[in-house]
């Protein structure tokens, strides 16, 4: 079977070296072409040892581009590249943002489509001690990834899900949906809620420290209670025993003290457009 063309537009960059150093791992499967405007981009690919090329050598000979640059970027420069892909390229984004605000350029006769990972769950068994220090994935923990196809041929999906693989693994699943649902994911389900709720409890540990508690005591408290009440909630202790009546209650009264009673609003369509709109450029706040 012959070699995947691939090229990573900003491989010098925090996610461009990650994706960019696993598919380098399979020499047999991607011709791989690291690209750099940036002199620091450019010195990085070289001190890990490959030699990058130009943004317009790379377009021109790619089957699949990984478009690794900022999400803030992505209406600005998408509208100066895409126009010089090849026809029929695979062109990944790493995040739905843009596309779900209608930023990124595209092309009828191209394929454009959306790849996220998941990062390591604690729910995964890892198979090392050092895949299970990998917190972020793409470093030899196993993780899940989520992908959309924006538009395009279905054959060349295939291929940007096999690169998306690659370039996140060891990846356990892919799982394919729409980018309105991965935006759904990241940021309403882990950055709207999932984030905020974590960073309060972080807070809460240090408010707990500054009250006389071992710090250490503290996080083994709320992170076991986490781990317990995850398996719990989310169907992974089998028959789902419930909580006490003592948590229930304190549940219905964190609903009113700590979550607002309407927020359930995130899930909006409208909403998420706001929020969207809001994380691309807050500049100019849409809510």
């Amino acid at each position: 079977m012959s070699r995947i063309k691939v090229s990573v537009i900003g491989a010098g960059g925090k996610m461009g070296t990650r994706t960019s150093n696993n598919l380098a791992l399979k020499p047999d499967e991607f011709e791989l072409m690291m690209a750099e405007a940036s002199e620091a981009g450019i010195r990085s690919i070289r001190e890990r040892g490959f030699e990058p090329v130009s943004v317009e050598e790379a377009l021109e000979q790619s089957d699949v581009v990984v478009f690794a640059v900022p999400d803030t970027l992505i209406k600005k420069l998408s509208t100066v590249y895409v126009p010089k892909l090849r026809p029929g390229t695979g062109f990944i984004i790493l995040d739905p943002a843009a596309a779900v605000a209608k930023e990124l350029a595209l092309r009828d006769d191209c394929t454009f489509a959306v790849a996220h990972p998941c990062h390591p769950s604690y729910f995964i068994d890892q198979d090392t001690y050092e895949a299970r220090q990998d917190r972020f994935g793409g470093c030899g923990g196993k993780q899940d990834i989520v992908m959309s196809k924006i538009q395009g041929d279905d054959d060349r999906f295939a291929q940007c899900v096999e690169v998306a693989k690659q370039m996140y693994a060891p990846v356990e699943h892919a799982y394919v949906m729409t980018s309105e649902q991965i935006a759904f994911l990241e940021p309403t389900l882990v950055e709207l809620l999932g984030a905020t709720c974590l960073y309060a409890m972080a807070e809460t540990v240090d408010e707990a420290e500054r009250r006389g508690i071992d710090r250490d005591a503290a996080v083994s408290f709320l992170t076991g209670h986490i781990y317990n009440l995850s398996a719990n909630f989310l169907g992974y202790i089998p028959g789902k025993p419930p909580v006490s009546d003592a948590c229930k209650v304190a549940i219905g009264l964190g609903n009113r003290l700590v979550m607002r009673e309407d927020w359930k609003q995130i899930w909006d369509d409208g909403i998420l457009n706001k929020v969207i709109a809001t994380m691309l450029h807050p500049e100019k706040p849409q809510i």
